[in-house]
């Protein structure tokens, strides 16, 4: 288990500086753009994360499966899938590259080709997600953190040169994403050349792994939805400057996502790994209380001081530009609403291992109709704060569904006596939180969580 924790907190540190650049480029946007361009910017972040699992066809997923097949060499499935992702990536774009030459689509309204980019970057980003999976099916875990720290340093780079020096605002932001994509591609490209052996493509193979990971594709972008369909309601009914002000809250809110999908990256593989040992069950029941106090207390330390954190200024600006401080005040909702999707991620090892997932779309499909039916409901009444408590109820609900059909494919357990009294204190504290003025007070009560925190981890490791 010691392995496992060592091997996620470096996924975990990999993960945030590659997929977590939108959090860290949070006090560019807020900072030097306007509410309106970080609005622009923020459904360009939308549209990527709809279209990258249409470029991927739910095939990352079935990489993992594969991979340790006894009837397939690695070697095989890798240039398998690694090879059609190129043809099918390539003709893509190449469509989208024909779409950006006419006015079909058309909902960004500003003066540039923003989908010539979209394309670019797509396809960059699809290559390189399916090579960061290899990498982490092989265990190098130093190389994958390099990539992102590579990925990182070139994007605040471009963004500052760009936007700050020389004032290109959103299009700005167009520029440094697109440029970032192609140098991470360019750093991973070593892989590509020491792996592809075209004598190892199988279509055979390639067939039964499509036909396995095409169930995730709706399933991604169902869950995809819940977390990024509220701003196009948000645009909808309150504006572009709206969805600025909502997405740095939202961004605020969800850095807890990275703790979690940091720790997926190494969960999946890892159970996939000791299904068949003796101990699973028990190795899995510790990881997941231990994991499940983890991400309580991280949410509950962003509930704690989430307004004193973002008021912190360096080099003159704070790490969040006042103009979109309002939308604190749906901080809490996500990042609880992201605790509920961790608790899904905890029981998700029937998907894979019961080959349940053909009910993934069903899961989310769930979630999205009530997300976007309370978006629909509570963005008029309750403007941003309505499209937060959307995503929270969703959340819940995924994890409910998924907690209900596990009592009949694999019970995994996480609640236990103390585990329950844990939760208890969780919400006596937050409540404690809200209703204290005193700030001596707050800090001492987070105190006294954390020593209790601390404890509780030692006791369920221990036992």
């Amino acid at each position: 288990m010691n392995k496992f924790i060592n091997l996620s907190l470096i996924y975990g540190l990999g993960f945030l500086f590659i997929r977590g650049l939108s959090f860290l480029l949070l006090p560019v946007y807020t900072n030097l753009l306007s509410t309106f361009d970080a609005g622009i910017m923020f459904i360009f972040y939308t549209i990527l994360a709809f279209s990258n699992p249409l470029y991927a066809f739910g095939l990352d997923s079935a990489l993992f499966k594969f991979y340790n097949s006894e009837s397939h060499s690695k070697e095989s499935v890798v240039n398998s899938s690694l090879v059609f992702l190129f043809i099918t990536s390539f003709f893509l774009s190449l469509l989208l590259l024909l779409i950006s030459q006419t006015t079909a689509i058309n909902f960004i309204n500003v003066p540039y080709n923003w989908i010539l980019y979209l394309s670019i970057i797509l396809f960059c980003d699809s290559i390189s997600a399916r090579l960061l999976v290899v990498l982490r099916l092989q265990e190098r875990a130093l190389y994958y953190l390099l990539v992102g720290l590579l990925n990182i340093l070139s994007s605040m780079f471009f963004n500052i040169l760009f936007i700050h020096f020389y004032d290109l605002s959103s299009l700005g932001a167009i520029y440094a994403l697109t440029l970032a994509a192609i140098v991470q591609l360019l750093f991973l490209s070593p892989i590509i050349i020491k792996l592809i052996n075209f004598s190892k493509i199988n279509f055979l193979l390639y067939k039964k792994m499509f036909v396995f990971g095409l169930p995730f594709l709706p399933a991604t972008i169902l869950f995809i939805s819940i977390g990024m369909v509220d701003r196009f309601f948000i645009e909808s009914y309150l504006g572009l400057k709206s969805v600025g002000i909502y997405s740095a809250g939202y961004k605020v809110g969800s850095i807890i996502s990275i703790v979690i999908i940091a720790f997926n990256l190494n969960w999946q593989p890892y159970y996939l790994k000791i299904k068949d040992d003796k101990n699973f069950l028990k190795n899995i029941k510790t990881i997941s209380r231990i994991f499940f106090i983890i991400i309580t207390y991280t949410a509950s330390f962003m509930c704690f001081f989430v307004n004193d954190l973002i008021s912190i200024k360096f080099f003159g600006f704070y790490i969040i530009g006042e103009s979109f401080w309002e939308s604190m005040i749906i901080v809490p909702w996500i990042t609880f609403g992201y605790v509920f999707y961790g608790l899904y991620v905890l029981q998700s090892p029937s998907l894979y291992i019961k080959n349940k997932q053909n009910w993934t779309p069903l899961f989310w499909g769930a979630g999205t109709i009530v997300n976007v039916i309370l978006n629909i409901l509570l963005i008029p009444l309750l403007d941003i704060l309505g499209a937060a408590i959307a995503t929270f109820t969703s959340y819940l609900l995924i994890f409910i569904l998924i907690k209900i059909k596990n009592k009949q494919w694999m019970p995994l357990p996480i609640l236990n006596l103390r585990i329950a009294f844990y939760v208890i204190f969780t919400i006596m504290a937050l409540l404690f939180r809200y209703y204290s003025y005193s700030s001596l007070l707050i800090n001492s009560a987070f105190i006294i969580y954390t020593i209790f925190t601390i404890f509780v981890v030692r006791n369920t490791k221990a036992n």
